[in-house]
């Protein structure tokens, strides 16, 4: 990052991040300056036209989930896409001990759409003795890039 006329750019590695994180003209980033050596970036899908200046949109840092046991831990479409997660990333599953998973959304293609899965939820299905079926309720908190279970 360099400061130009009193403003902040990023003038090396923009390629490099934009390909990294599959970033396309249907997304909304978001930067936050943490200091001057460090930036945190959101990325989000937007394919929704712009809303007008003075016009407050909300969408909740704290969103709802639920996912079936089964072999698949699928995410809906409308869904991961309204919250920014319909590209492959990694996640964390934090429960109420404080105890973590790292999982990740995988994208795969059937007949051309896309589905977004949660992988990597083995490990959790076992440690909580969840069974075939049964349902996990959980929270997205966005700004963490964090699943809490309760």
């Amino acid at each position: 990052m360099d400061a130009l006329d009193h403003e902040v750019y990023i003038t090396t590695g923009w390629s490099r991040i934009k390909k990294e994180m599959s970033i396309t003209d249907d997304h909304l980033l978001v930067f936050e300056m943490v200091d001057f050596k460090t930036i945190d970036l959101s990325v989000f899908s937007y394919p929704n036209p712009i809303v007008a200046p003075g016009i407050e949109q909300h969408v909740d840092d704290e969103v709802p989930v639920t996912f079936v046991v089964d072999n698949h831990f699928r995410l809906k479409k409308k869904w991961t896409q309204t919250h920014g997660l319909d590209r492959k990333m990694d996640l964390t599953i934090k429960d109420s001990a404080g105890q973590t998973w790292d999982v990740a959304i995988d994208v795969e293609f059937s007949q051309g759409c896309p589905r977004y899965n949660v992988t990597g939820m083995r490990e959790f299905v076992r440690d909580k003795h969840l069974v075939y079926g049964s349902q996990i309720q959980m929270i997205y908190v966005k700004r963490q890039g964090m699943l809490l279970y309760n």
